[in-house]
Parts: C-alpha cells; structure tokens; sequence
C-alpha cells in the first residue's frame, strides 16, 4: 500500500486502527468512528502522519538494505564510464582521420572498429528497500 497523494489512506488507516481497539472493548464501541463529529479528527492526525512521511522524513538506504539498487547503481556507473571511454576514442580516431589522405580513411575504420562498445543498460530495480527516519 502506498501513502497515498494526501492524508486520506493515513486517515482511513488510523480509523480503522481505532475501531479494531474500541471493538475489544465490552460491549464494543468501534462503531463510535463512524460518527460524522468524529471524522475531522481523525483526517486532522492522518495529515499530521501523512506530512511527517511524505514532508518532514528522510529516506535512507545502504547496500545491505537494498543490494538489488546499489548494483544497479554500480552497474549504471560501469556503463557510464564505458560510455565516457567510448566517446573519447571516437574523438581520438577523428582527430587523427585526414579525408585527404586515402590511407587515413583506412586508419579511421580500423580505429572505430577496435573501440569497445559499452555494454546495455542494466534494468532498474522495481522497488527500493531503504527505511524512513
């Protein structure tokens, strides 16, 4: 479940969180939740829960937590530096071409093709596992 664009998921959440207390109770009173007077409280402390999640927290992660994102993180580093490399020897091989010199086309050819093309993007993890503190 996620939290939701504002307070109404936290809100509905503390609720029902309530009701299942107020049930325990003999006789039971979760029904008291329901009651319209009642509402404005409940959405006022899930804006207050919704806005220390989604506002005022601050989400950390660390590769024993998420080692599926650090590696793709590491991976997308790897990529990027192969990139780097790949752009810098195609600049190095046109810097050298002269398209007067026949043989220079030849050099050209055999200088893009020795590059080493950087590999695929790794995919991107589909969720993150960090914590909320």
């Amino acid at each position: 479940m996620t939290l939701g664009p504002d307070k109404t998921i936290c809100a509905t959440e503390l609720r029902e969180a309530m009701r299942s207390q107020l049930d325990t109770l003999n006789p039971p009173l979760g029904s008291n939740v329901d009651d319209p007077r009642v509402k404005p409280n409940f959405d006022a402390l899930g804006d207050g829960v919704w806005r220390i999640l989604t506002v005022d927290a601050e989400t950390i992660s660390s590769a024993a937590q998420d080692p599926m994102f650090w590696a793709f993180i590491t991976n997308l580093r790897t990529e990027i530096e192969q990139l780097r490399a790949f752009d810098a020897g195609l600049k190095t091989a046109f810097a050298a071409w002269d398209p007067t010199l026949p043989a220079s086309g030849t050099a050209l050819k055999t200088a893009l093709a020795a590059l080493a093309v950087p590999g695929s993007t790794p995919a991107a993890p589909t969720r993150l596992d960090g914590r909320v503190r």
